[in-house]
């Protein structure tokens, strides 16, 4: 069990520092990290309410609430009452915020694409079997992981 919890240490360091530097090294964009990230949430996980939204960000509601407004102002995200409870709100990506998001990921990527051209076929063929096993792991994280709703 410990060298499935040092794997797992591992990998979490590897994707946190893999994405910071490509996000040191990638072309300014017109998201921050944190808009990029709940943009990318929302275009995943379709129109949600605020309080699923923070937990799935792993952040408090009111942190949420303000970002998800600044978004909104924006034209990134809209907010609409939940048709099943008049009280709650749900959030949903816009166009707009589906190209933010886009050209946000295109610039964070090219860092990295340019890292994988010298790694030949076999390292971008190593890379791709990388990528299908994180979705894979990234999958049973999130199932096996109760939200509210």
């Amino acid at each position: 069990m410990q060298l499935d919890e040092q794997l797992a240490t591992r990998l979490l360091v590897a994707c946190s520092e893999l994405t910071r530097a490509a996000t040191a090294a990638a072309a300014p964009t017109p998201l921050s990290p944190a808009q990029g990230r709940l943009l990318g949430t929302v275009q995943r996980r379709g129109p949600l309410r605020v309080s699923r939204l923070a937990a799935l960000e792993g952040s408090a509601q009111p942190s949420t609430t303000a970002l998800v407004a600044r978004c909104a102002d924006a034209g990134l995200l809209t907010r609409t009452t939940d048709p099943d409870d008049a009280r709650a709100v749900l959030v949903s990506l816009t166009e707009r915020g589906a190209r933010a998001l886009a050209e946000h990921r295109r610039a964070l990527a090219a860092p990295l694409g340019a890292a994988l051209a010298p790694l030949g076929e076999d390292g971008r063929a190593g890379a791709e079997r990388a990528a299908a096993l994180l979705d894979r792991l990234t999958a049973a994280v999130r199932d096996a992981t109760p939200l509210p709703d």
